[in-house]
């Protein structure tokens, strides 16, 4: 999709003499829009808020920013900020620029990064020096304390209720959604089971810059960002690299860990146990449900997806909910 902007309007903000629009992603995420640029020469990533139906009641492309700029602060690696603009009159939509961090970024279309693409061709020794890196940067983010900021958490009851108030809002009654929201609720851990910490929210391997060398260097789209248990992330880590593997009918990178390895590496990184941890892989799921239907929704009120599309009765997430629930 072609995302339009005043270009010249964008040159002024930024105070080039010369900008040229290198175009979009070949892949991305589900909410913002994202155009490559480069300003008097130096690389840079515009991102908009979503033009039309979003997939949220409210968009906040600020707690982005802040977020950002308090994981820059704390070491972690993600882009430096240029410059945020959250008055709509300049760009028609409120937008920030942040530095282009050098590097690839595994696939998370069709193709997916387990089908096709660097990490695919790479040899299992490189893909096991990304998934390792991947995992201690995750770990990374956990050693980070809590901002106030961040309107999610701080315990798994509260990111289940999130949950809970987009299927609300949304009138997102499937019954899957219904039947695995439930089976949470029942059986949701202690609100002191473990520490708060920054959370990722998005923690997969298509958000993440990767170096010649196959190690992470830019973590991206901190949309859904939050504070709560570090458990929330690695689950959600270990269930998207199981949605781009098995549950597309594609056998796991040869180089990545499984997943009990995986929580093994991450425990070693941030020197504690993990706590819940089948609870939270439950819950992994039940949220890549919640995010897929708002999605398909948002498609279908901007006329990109039919009215009534089988997706929205049968896909990954709700043949995944119902292996876990029933």
């Amino acid at each position: 999709m072609v995302v339009s902007f005043d270009e010249h309007r964008l040159r002024s903000w930024l105070g080039a003499t010369e900008l040229i629009v290198d175009g979009g992603p070949s892949a991305g995420g589900w909410s913002n829009e994202t155009v490559f640029v480069r300003a008097d020469g130096r690389p840079l990533v515009l991102r908009l808020s979503p033009s039309g139906e979003s997939m949220f009641p409210a968009y906040d492309l600020g707690l982005q920013v802040r977020c950002l700029r308090y994981a820059f602060e704390h070491g972690l690696p993600v882009p430096a900020i240029v410059g945020d603009e959250p008055d709509a009159a300049v760009l028609g939509r409120p937008f920030f620029v942040m530095e282009l961090l050098a590097g690839r970024v595994p696939a998370d279309d069709d193709p997916p990064f387990t089908k096709a693409g660097f990490l695919f061709e790479a040899d299992p020794t490189d893909q096991r020096r990304f998934c390792l890196a991947a995992i201690d940067a995750i770990a990374a983010v956990h050693t980070v304390p809590p901002p106030d900021f961040v309107p999610v958490g701080s315990t798994p009851s509260d990111h289940l209720g999130w949950c809970a108030s987009l299927s609300a809002w949304a009138d997102l009654g499937h019954p899957d959604l219904l039947r695995s929201a439930g089976a949470l609720a029942a059986d949701v851990p202690s609100d002191d089971a473990a520490p708060a910490a920054l959370l990722w929210g998005d923690a997969r391997p298509a958000n993440m810059v990767v170096a010649d060398d196959f190690r992470p260097v830019g973590l991206l789209d901190w949309e859904l960002c939050g504070r709560g248990p570090g458990e929330l992330d690695v689950a959600w880590f270990c269930e998207m690299n199981r949605m781009r593997s098995v549950g597309m009918g594609i056998e796991p990178l040869p180089g990545f860990l499984d997943v009990g390895a995986t929580w093994d590496r991450w425990s070693a990184a941030v020197g504690r146990a993990p706590t819940d941890v089948a609870w939270h892989h439950r819950f992994a799921a039940h949220r890549v449900a919640v995010l897929l239907f708002l999605f398909l929704r948002s498609m279908t009120a901007q006329g990109r997806l039919p009215v009534g599309h089988r997706l929205n009765r049968d896909n990954l997430a709700t043949r995944r909910l119902r292996e876990l629930f029933g």
